[in-house]
């Protein structure tokens, strides 16, 4: 079973640079925007907005850094049919604990942000070690299993693209012969 879901202000930033690679990936950004080539002669700059407060308070801005940052070992490609939730969690499996065999209505990235999981997907039944720092794809639909074989407890930064008003995880039997539920 999942635990310790936990939503923090950190999270805000977190979705803010994901939808960025949505919108990049969507190929809604306009130029100078998201990465893209900026025109040669750019708009005028608005007027400047002059801020009321010249420094942020302490608590604001440790709450700003990363939630958790991995990398994935291969190229991805995202796209929806249409509007998409987007979801940021953090999930800790204590030594032994298992997702059980699920599926979303999005797509799944996970990053490892401590500890270290095993995974398996219906596509592939051989279980893959991820540790601290390594992230994970999980396609549209796809069966999978996270469970923690480590000795110490596995916090997971999961960011889901789903279907809106979908439940955002349905559980499902194994596909694979001997793997555990």
């Amino acid at each position: 079973m999942l635990t310790s879901f936990g939503r923090t202000a950190r999270t805000v930033a977190t979705l803010v640079v994901l939808a960025g690679v949505v919108l990049t990936a969507a190929g809604c950004a306009q130029p100078g925007q998201l990465g893209h080539d900026a025109p040669a002669d750019p708009p005028p700059a608005a007027a400047p907005v002059v801020a009321t407060q010249t420094a942020p308070p302490p608590a604001a801005a440790a709450a700003t850094g990363d939630v958790g940052r991995g990398t994935l070992p291969t190229r991805i490609q995202l796209s929806t049919l249409g509007p998409a939730e987007v979801s940021v969690r953090t999930v800790e499996l204590a030594p032994g604990e298992t997702t059980g065999w699920h599926r979303h209505p999005g797509t799944e990235t996970t990053i490892v942000d401590t500890g270290e999981v095993t995974v398996q997907t219906a596509d592939d039944c051989t279980a893959t070690r991820y540790r601290q720092g390594q992230a994970l794809f999980v396609p549209d639909a796809e069966p999978h299993l996270l469970r923690n074989d480590g000795t110490g407890p596995a916090r997971l930064v999961v960011t889901q693209i789903l279907a809106p008003g979908a439940p955002d995880r349905s559980s499902v039997a194994s596909p694979c012969a001997g793997a555990a539920r």
